[in-house]
């Protein structure tokens, strides 16, 4: 024994004092068992050698535990100290809480491949049955990659951690190369106070360039509304948009939209990228859809608002069904017919959360198109300037 106490104190086993803190507690026992492991010794030595790094009131505690023990505690594994230490200083609801805190993990838009990595490691020793599993971890740790890079990893199977990790990574290399090959062009992203847009924007496609309007000079897709001398809400020529009647009927219904006027016709005029080469300039960027990152276009020439067949499932919710079903007019002059919405789905731009419906359809480049009937009940709009407060764009 004595020479297995000598051993174990060469390494500077940690002490502890018993306070408050619960991940002190954790820390502890982890840090002492790696001694144990890596001297490999046997589990009758292992309690003799951690009750003198004891101190404090955790060396008053364990006194008082071990007169309940009635002579008993020499009998005592190294599982069974571990178990009556935990409920003490690491008690099984905080044990949850941290379980709950690795299951619920994503990758953050500010947060690297390496360091949600990090984070997840160091949250998953709470989770140690799911951990030990290598499938189970790389699925786990793919479901919780930012939108951005999952999407580019949802065709491919992983049979390990490393495996994901690394192709993780170089998804996430890629996509900072492709950025400054852009020059620096990133796809406009919304944060803080401000709605960005460059005034030269380039496409995902890295073919098509953009500029504003030259009719009107505001950001818009679409045949120019202002140039056709057409109404801003309903796209018809004959009125403007304070005598619209769809304003009217808008107006005297909720303070959010409701049902996205779901009866009648809609029209949308862009569902790819090669649609918006027939307009003068697009208006898109990385947004959170109940949190999780889309590509949206806010597009004031479609009537609706509409979300993509494959992203809607990454809300892991079941489409309400329309009142009746919607006919929508496509840029390919067909017309298709729609009857799924998802309501009260949350837009977060800057500290706001605003509310859309968004109806369902297919849509190959964009995750989400915000439409007039949104736009509107916003006050959202895209003047000379393509950057707005978001206080006065959109209250």
């Amino acid at each position: 024994m004595d020479s297995c106490y000598e051993r174990f104190r060469r390494l500077n086993p940690p002490m502890f004092d018993g306070g408050a803190d619960y991940l002190a507690a954790e820390t502890w026992i982890r840090e002492i068992e790696e001694m144990f492991d890596a001297l490999q010794f046997s589990e009758d030595v292992k309690i003799r050698l951690a009750i003198p790094m004891l101190k404090g009131n955790a060396k008053f505690w364990w006194t008082a535990m071990k007169a309940t023990f009635e002579g008993d505690d020499e009998q005592l594994t190294w599982n069974e100290f571990k178990d009556i230490f935990y409920d003490q200083y690491f008690p099984k609801s905080v044990r949850l809480s941290k379980e709950n805190e690795f299951l619920s993990l994503r990758q953050s838009e500010n947060m690297t491949v390496l360091e949600y990595a990090n984070k997840f490691n160091e949250l998953g020793r709470f989770c140690p049955r799911l951990m030990e599993d290598d499938q189970s971890k790389a699925n786990r740790f793919e479901q919780g990659l930012r939108y951005g890079i999952r999407s580019r990893l949802s065709v491919l199977i992983f049979n390990s951690y490393r495996n994901v990790l690394d192709r993780a990574l170089k998804v996430e290399a890629e996509l900072i190369r492709s950025e400054r090959e852009r020059g620096g062009q990133k796809k406009p992203r919304i944060s803080g106070n401000q709605i960005k847009q460059p005034r030269d924007y380039e496409g995902p496609s890295n073919k098509k360039r953009f500029e504003a309007c030259y009719y009107c000079d505001k950001f818009h897709a679409g045949p120019c509304l202002k140039k056709a001398g057409a109404c801003f809400i309903c796209g018809q020529p004959g009125h403007m948009a304070r005598d619209c009647l769809n304003r009217k009927e808008n107006d005297s219904g909720p303070a959010r939209p409701a049902d996205q006027r779901q009866k009648g016709g809609a029209r949308v005029f862009a569902l790819t990228q090669q649609d918006t080469s027939a307009c003068d300039e697009v208006v898109a960027g990385m947004i959170p859809i109940n949190t999780i990152d889309a590509y949206v276009l806010f597009d004031s020439g479609s009537t609706h608002s509409f979300i993509s067949s494959k992203f809607s499932t990454s809300l892991n919710r079941i489409p309400d069904k329309l009142d009746e079903p919607l006919y929508v007019a496509t840029p390919l002059k067909k017309t298709v017919v729609v009857d799924s919405v998802f309501k009260n789905r949350i837009i977060q731009i800057g500290d706001r959360e605003l509310i859309a419906d968004l109806i369902q359809l297919d849509i190959h480049d964009f995750d989400v198109i915000l439409g007039m009937n949104w736009l509107s009940e916003y006050h959202a709009c895209w003047g000379e300037n393509p950057s707005h407060s978001s206080s006065e764009a959109l209250d």
